[in-house]
């Protein structure tokens, strides 16, 4: 495929073009992720730990 041009991507790749503006239903692609990729949970955690504590 990637001889004939196609470009490939990983899920990942795919979620986040297809969700392009991240302004909208951040909290289900972030549940998405987190639920599929360990240290994306970490990150997700803190980031939420640090905005409940303002």
């Amino acid at each position: 495929m990637s001889q004939a041009g196609a470009q490939l991507m990983t899920w990942f790749g795919v979620a986040c073009e297809l969700h392009r503006d991240w302004r909208n239903d951040i909290e289900g692609l972030a549940t998405l992720f987190s639920n599929h990729i360990p240290d994306y949970r970490n990150l997700m955690t803190s980031y939420d730990t640090l905005t409940k504590q303002k």
